[in-house]
């Protein structure tokens, strides 16, 4: 009589491997690639970066955040038709929280093509950090810097 109830099963360990349980993103370049710093020079300027940034980063299923942004030159360009409005996110940093955690944990979620922060200062570690969020979350990280043209010939 077979007892069908008794495997006989030979074990093998040579042919398992151990495969990760978590799978980690493939080394990101943090060069410029998804963070850039940008000088601006006047409200022109800026209108024009805003421009260029708003149709280089346009995508129909995310927002455009702009963070501290210079309003007459998004009307500007909003009422020139230049730049879709209904697209764009923006936010006064005298009114809301807008801490180096929130920018990267915006940045983190992807739910944004481009982030825009305005006169945004920080040390090299930040800057490497946000580039590290902006690199995972797939958006893009813009810093538009105003150049203080009196203090420069001051210098000089």
């Amino acid at each position: 009589m077979i007892n069908t109830n008794k495997i006989n099963l030979k074990i093998n360990n040579n042919s398992l491997a151990i495969a990760p349980s978590i799978n980690l993103p493939p080394q990101i370049n943090l060069s410029s690639a998804w963070c850039n710093i940008i000088s601006v020079n006047s409200l022109g300027d800026v209108s024009e970066k805003y421009q260029d940034i708003c149709q280089n980063h346009h995508d129909d299923k995310k927002w455009i955040l702009m963070i501290n942004p210079e309003n007459a030159s998004l009307e500007q360009l909003s009422n020139m038709g230049k730049i879709n409005p209904a697209k764009i996110l923006k936010v006064n940093a005298n009114k809301v929280n807008v801490s180096l955690e929130h920018i990267k944990n915006t940045l983190l979620k992807g739910t944004c093509s481009a982030m825009i922060l305005s006169n945004a200062n920080y040390n090299q570690a930040e800057l490497k950090e946000i580039s590290r969020c902006a690199a995972l979350g797939k958006t893009q990280c813009i810093l538009l810097q105003k150049t203080d043209y009196k203090a420069i010939n001051q210098l000089h």
